[in-house]
């Protein structure tokens, strides 16, 4: 072989273990996310074109369930995640009931009120670190419609 075929082997084997390295890591970032939402707190916020929405919303998902809390007060929420009661509490308190399902690839947010429901469904979902992101979602809104929206929504832990 000559020097210059060695070299191109290298760079291939180097480019092909690099891609192997990146496929892999994208594939565990979007397919891991059932194992780091329950018991947590976020902050979640969008960002369309760029330009970030200045509403921001937190959450509190329940650890071994299925129940969440949604508010816009933040000191609410992280007060409710510091045990299971302060959750339940909470909770009961809310005027509407909040549930999620997660799958290690989508999150499911369903609002309960006045026997209505709505659901918001974040689809190919990438988690890494302390947060996740989706780039579109689902909605139903009871007596409102339902579509799609491509907005990219970041759910940030608070710890």
């Amino acid at each position: 072989m000559s020097k210059r075929n060695i070299i191109i082997s290298v760079v291939l084997a180097c480019l092909l273990v690099t891609g192997a390295g990146f496929s892999a890591f994208y594939y565990w970032g979007s397919h891991h996310l059932d194992s780091v939402v329950p018991g947590k707190v976020y902050q979640y916020s969008s960002s369309l074109n760029g330009e970030v929405n200045n509403r921001v919303m937190y959450v509190a998902f329940q650890e071994g369930g299925n129940k969440a809390l949604v508010s816009q007060d933040r000191t609410t929420v992280v007060n409710a995640a510091k045990s299971q009661t302060d959750f339940d509490k909470a909770y009961s308190d809310q005027t509407a009931k909040w549930e999620y399902n997660v799958t290690k690839t989508t999150l499911t947010l369903g609002k309960k009120e006045d026997d209505q429901l709505s659901q918001w469904q974040y689809n190919k979902v990438f988690a890494y670190g302390d947060h996740f992101t989706s780039k579109d979602f689902y909605y139903q809104i009871a007596k409102g419609g339902q579509g799609e929206v491509k907005q990219k929504m970041t759910f940030k832990e608070i710890k």
